[in-house]
Parts: C-alpha cells; sequence; structure tokens
C-alpha cells in the first residue's frame, strides 16, 4: 500500500537524461530524447561534445530500446543542457537545449541562452541547428511546449537577464514557420518582497481556450499560480494576476483531453521546507485535477505520486510532463529528487506512469488507504498511527475536493491526550510539525494554512464543512465547532498527536458536496 504511485500506473524509471519527455509518434511507439550533456557548474571543461540521442519505446512505455544517435551539438565552449522538446503537426521534431556559457553563484549572475534544433522527420534525417536570437537569457526550466489551433509554435519561458538584483520574468517565444524563424513576447512580472533569485514569474506553462485566447499560469513563491492572459496568439501578454490554486514554489503541466477537459498536474503542497520570507520549497507530493469549463474551475484535487517510508523530508516529486497516451489516458512524467533510492539535485530520477483523470470527478471516496502518507504500514485494513521520529505521530490524506462536505472515519485506540485533526485545501508534510526541523520565524505562516479540531475521545468521528463553519461530531455528540477562515474548500485531513499512544484508523470515507473549485482565472 505504501507505494508512491496513487491513482496512476507505473511504467518506468530512469534518469532524467535518459528518459526525458516522452512523445507518442503515429504508429503507436513512445519516442524520447537521451541527452549526453556538460554539467552547467562545469560548462567550460572536457570533453567538448555534446550529444543528442533518440530512445524508442514499443509497449507503451514499460521498457526502452537502445539509444540510437541523432545529433552533435555544435556549441564546444558551453553546456547544452535539454530543456525541452516537441513534435508539431507537420512532423517536425523541436529540441530546446540552455546554451550555459558563464555562471557566477556568488553573485547570482547566470548568462545563457537557448540552443535549438530541428529535425524534419521525428528520427532525425535532416536536422537543423539554430541559436534563438530573441532569447539570449539564462532561462528557467521549460515545462511545455504547443502548437495553437492556427499553426503558430508557442514556448513558454521565465527568464533573468544576469545582474545581480534580477528577478525571474515570463515570456514566450513563437513561431508562423514552424521554427525556421522566431520572435518574442513582451515580459510578465510577479512582484513581491521576496528577494531570493527564484522570485518573480517562473516556469510557465500556456494552454489555447479559444483560438488567439492563451492563458498562462505561472510558478511564484506567494503560495498560489499566478496567471497572464494574451488575446493574440502569445504575441502580447497582459499584467498577471494571482489564482487561487494553492501551490509551493514549483511549476504545473497541461494537457487537453479528446473530449475538451483540461487535465492539470502540480504540488498542491504548502510549508516546510522554507526559505526567505514565505517562500516554500514542499514538493512531497503531486497532484492532479481536471477542468470542464477551460480553467474557471478543477475539480478532484488528489494525490498521483506521494512521499513513501524511507523517503527523506525534503523530496520532491515534481515537475511533470503530461502528454496522451489515448483519447482517455495520459502519460505523465516526473522527476524525483532526495528520493530513498538517493536522487539528489543534477541526479535526479524520473518516472513514467500512465493515468486516467476520470476519478478526478469522483465526489466520494470510502477506505482508499494507497491515498494516505504516513510513516508506518498501510495496510487494506487501514492506518496505524503512532511516533517514529521527533516526537511526531502523524497520517495524512487526500480526497475529492470540496467546498461543502462530510467526512465519517473509525478510530480505535487509546486517544493520546495531544490529538488533533488538521484539514487544508493542500497537502502538509510532518517536517511541519517536527519540533527540531522548523524555525519560529515561519510559525505564523504555517499556522494559516490549516483548520484544527480536538476530538475528545476514539471512535466514530464525523466531520462536516459547510457555510463557512466546520463542525466536528465524536460518537454522536457534537464536540466543536470552527470557522472555515484557512479556505475556501478543503481536500486534505491529517490527524497529528506527540508523545507516547498509538490509533489506528480503520474506517474513512469522505464526500465533497460541492466540489468545483474556484480558480480566480478570468479571460
Amino acid at each position: 500500500m505504501n507505494e508512491k504511485y496513487v491513482n496512476t500506473e507505473f511504467l518506468s524509471t530512469n534518469t532524467t537524461h535518459a528518459m526525458t519527455w516522452v512523445h507518442p509518434l503515429p504508429d503507436g511507439r513512445l519516442f524520447t530524447i537521451m541527452s549526453m550533456q556538460k554539467s552547467h557548474l562545469h560548462h567550460n571543461t572536457l570533453p567538448h561534445d555534446q550529444f543528442l540521442f533518440g530512445r524508442i519505446s514499443g509497449d507503451g512505455g514499460r521498457t526502452w530500446g537502445d539509444p540510437f544517435y541523432l545529433y552533435t551539438w555544435p556549441e564546444k565552449q558551453a553546456a547544452m543542457l535539454y530543456a525541452g522538446s516537441m513534435i508539431d503537426s507537420k512532423g517536425h521534431l523541436h529540441v530546446f537545449a540552455l546554451r550555459i556559457r558563464h555562471l557566477d553563484l556568488g553573485k547570482n549572475i547566470l548568462d545563457g541562452g537557448i540552443g535549438y534544433v530541428r529535425f524534419d522527420s521525428c528520427m532525425g534525417e535532416h536536422p537543423m541547428y539554430s541559436e534563438i536570437p530573441c532569447l539570449d537569457r539564462y532561462t528557467g526550466s521549460l515545462n511545455n511546449c504547443m502548437e495553437t489551433s492556427n499553426g503558430r509554435l508557442v514556448i513558454p519561458f521565465s527568464t533573468i537577464a544576469g545582474h545581480e538584483d534580477s528577478k525571474f520574468v515570463s515570456s514566450v517565444i513563437y513561431s508562423d514557420d514552424y521554427g525556421l524563424t522566431w520572435a518574442s513576447s513582451n515580459d510578465i512580472t510577479v512582484v513581491s518582497d521576496e528577494e531570493n533569485v527564484e522570485s518573480g514569474a517562473v516556469e510557465p506553462i500556456i494552454m489555447e481556450m479559444a483560438e488567439n485566447t492563451l492563458v498562462m499560469l505561472i510558478r511564484t513563491v506567494l503560495g498560489t499560480f499566478w496567471y497572464s492572459v494574451s488575446y493574440d496568439n502569445g504575441q502580447t501578454w497582459n499584467r498577471a494576476k494571482p489564482t487561487k490554486i494553492t501551490s509551493s514554489n514549483a511549476p504545473g503541466s497541461f494537457t487537453r483531453l479528446p473530449d475538451g477537459r483540461i487535465f492539470l498536474a502540480w504540488n498542491n503542497v504548502m510549508g516546510h521546507p522554507m526559505q526567505g520570507i514565505r517562500y516554500s520549497f514542499a514538493r512531497q507530493c503531486l497532484h492532479g485535477a481536471i477542468s470542464d469549463d477551460n480553467l474557471k474551475t478543477l475539480q478532484g484535487a488528489r494525490i498521483l505520486l506521494k512521499k513513501t517510508p524511507g523517503d527523506t523530508d525534503i523530496l520532491h516529486n515534481a515537475y511533470p510532463y503530461t502528454t496522451l497516451a489515448n483519447d482517455r489516458e495520459l502519460y505523465m512524467r516526473t522527476f524525483e529528487v532526495e528520493g530513498k533510492g538517493g536522487s539528489r539535485w543534477h541526479l535526479e530520477q524520473a518516472y513514467l506512469t500512465k493515468l486516467d483523470p476520470g476519478f478526478l470527478t469522483e465526489t466520494r471516496v470510502t477506505d482508499h488507504w494507497k491515498e494516505w502518507v504516513c510513516d508506518l504500514p498501510v495496510d487494506e485494513n487501514g492506518v496505524t498511527v503512532r511516533v517514529t521520529t521527533d516526537n511526531a505521530a502523524y497520517a495524512i490524506t487526500s480526497f475529492p475536493y470540496g467546498v461543502s462536505g462530510k467526512i465519517r472515519m473509525t478510530v480505535e485506540g487509546e486517544l493520546p491526550e495531544s490529538c488533533r485533526i488538521l484539514l487544508s485545501d493542500c497537502y502538509l508534510d510532518r517536517l511541519n510539525f517536527m519540533i527540531h526541523s522548523r524555525s519560529n520565524q515561519y510559525d505564523d505562516s504555517i499556522h494559516t494554512l490549516y483548520h484544527t479540531l480536538t476530538p475528545s475521545n476514539t471512535g466514530v468521528w464525523e466531520i462536516e464543512w459547510k457555510d463557512g463553519a466546520i463542525t466536528l461530531t465524536v460518537n454522536g455528540k457534537t464536540e466543536q465547532t470552527v470557522p472555515m477562515t484557512a479556505s475556501a474548500g478543503l481536500n486534505h485531513l491529517a490527524v497529528l498527536f506527540n508523545g507516547a499512544g498509538e490509533l489506528r484508523i480503520t474506517h474513512f470515507e469522505a464526500e465533497a458536496k460541492d466540489n468545483r473549485m474556484e480558480t480566480g482565472i478570468v479571460y
């Protein structure tokens, strides 16, 4: 039960260089780029040559064939770091790479730009290389590429000019001749009092809502995604505004399904580890949601990949890239850092999974134990909660998002004196409640993320939230009502206590009465 994969099917894993974004081919096979590249920290070292290889899967991503040669980057004095790729409607394969020529981490000065190669077939028979002249600034990760309904290629980036006090801005490059020439849009800013170099408008993703109308979703350090809209097919973008989608400092991924719905994968997570003023780097779980109204609302917001026993508290399940597998299912490629297998930054582990997003429209779950995150064994009979490390006993689960709803759970054992129930609209890791792992300067912001209930006994706990209030009933007796001030809706429940004791959760059911999360996106 304590598997990484929740509501998804595991297909394969490899290093991030050996399995980058995956692309379905017309004959049903899958294609990915394998990159042999320098480290950005040693951009001017030997060997000079850096290569692109192709790999093919004939069984839906479960196994991959040997790499075959595609291309040698002509750049010798820079690190050419794979950033992303796409196959357009003409069958051209486009590969983008970040070119690092100078790096001074002490001053946050990074000099780089985008290198680009296009192949006139998916197998790279006629490669064409160019540097994109409209974008020669250091860029964060590329997270999606798209071709609009009228044939324009639009590629979203965040860039930093390179001077010491720079912050990231977001923009796009676009091409109306399938990559032969490119132009760039205006810069989009997100202003805050955060001083970290990663503040600003970071690592955007884009989606077409109607002809010429595009929406950009932007990673920020402000606790939610921000968004911008273009009404001229990406050429100009309006002022960025905040959404209501809770997110840590991490990017998301969009895919539109054949029936018109939009799938969103992102880290619906907040809290520790934190830096700066409010800068949450929490990425322990990855979530999914579905929209049937072009991002005006989302349904679901449930865990797809999770932290498991043995993973570090600073685990990253992040940087999703999703694409269609068929009319109903999606492929999702993510990477892991600080996992139990030893993954690290610059030694990231990639995972490929497949999912049917239909479950995200569910309004009720019962005894779905796989969705629980706990340091102790989770089995088909329930969840055990007791202290493991740092005096914290903790277990948390996600359920269908609801502006109103009900939960009924059966809890066995003698109730520890400090036992609390936490309710929130995001995943909150046990790291937030470990005494020796958090700094007092963040306490105020952490406490505003959740609602607290205090049961008097074990037995049957019933929780109902509606009309701005949350009510706890224990064994048929109403015990507590608290105002719902931390969020507009709920999709996570945690049980927490400190010190001796053990609880066993043997039944859990949750029902969302109003299951649409308002995103705040207007266009």
